[in-house]
């Protein structure tokens, strides 16, 4: 890679990524890269490239801490090796083999050794990305970096100004043309694409996959909680449904 960059976010609302969870399950973070995973297989059809078959695997940052160590000070994060189903059609689907192998992960607790990173008792995402970047990992492991830092859910003000949008950015290992970095912030959620200039002229079509991918993965699973409620004899607004009305004698 050379040593110019292409910039683009996006913005969008935690609330449709927990929206997203409530309906079909797993975490945000699940539906963050389930997100992901349908961006990246839209780019890559745009270039031709087929994705039968193709599992792309992301580095994910996440937390190991256990029950037992609720409240403590610092943070416990490991890097580990996410899965990005590209392959697969179906946005639920999708979200499946995402829950799947993320679970499988935390279980196992399988993180790369390296690269865990313990004990940060000042932490702040700043401080994430910066320590990740010196990190001693093999780019041969992952095809990209997917970091999710939760950011504060309230407005913070800086001499009476509010800010208004958090731009993440993450960084490019060695041989690596795009990373992406996510954060929420005050009910938004914005991700932002870090990409080589060069590499990746088309960075604006996978922004614009982005947003695709979320809609897509949301309208799924509206419809998946409409078919709950019309099962529980239910409407979405709590109202009974036509399927349990008895009719008029």
């Amino acid at each position: 890679i050379g040593p110019h960059r292409r910039v683009r976010w996006v913005q969008s609302r935690l609330a449709d990524f927990k929206e997203i969870k409530n309906a079909l399950g797993g975490t945000v973070n699940d539906a963050v890269l389930t997100v992901v995973a349908g961006a990246l297989r839209r780019w890559l059809g745009d270039r031709g490239l087929r994705t039968e078959g193709l599992e792309l695997r992301a580095l994910v940052p996440v937390s190991i801490r256990g029950e037992d160590e609720r409240g403590a000070l610092g943070n416990r994060i490991a890097a580990m090796r996410g899965p990005l189903p590209v392959y697969v059609d179906d946005p639920v689907e999708r979200l499946r083999v995402v829950r799947k192998g993320m679970g499988e992960l935390k279980e196992s607790k399988q993180a790369l050794g390296a690269e865990v990173i313990a004990g940060l008792s000042d932490f702040a995402p700043p401080t994430l990305l910066a320590q990740a970047s010196r990190l001693n990992f093999s780019t041969r492991l992952f095809n990209l970096i997917v970091t999710n830092v939760p950011g504060p859910q309230f407005p913070l003000y800086l001499l009476g100004r509010e800010m208004e949008q958090i731009v993440p950015i993450a960084f490019l290992p060695e041989n690596h043309a795009l990373a992406i970095a996510i954060m929420s912030y005050n009910g938004k959620v914005d991700f932002g694409l870090l990409a080589d200039y060069d590499a990746l002229p088309d960075v604006d079509a996978l922004a614009s996959h982005l947003e695709e991918s979320l809609a897509e993965l949301l309208a799924a699973a509206r419809q998946a909680a409409t078919a709950s409620a019309g099962s529980n004899g239910r409407r979405k607004d709590g109202t009974p449904g036509s399927a349990r009305k008895k009719a008029p004698a």
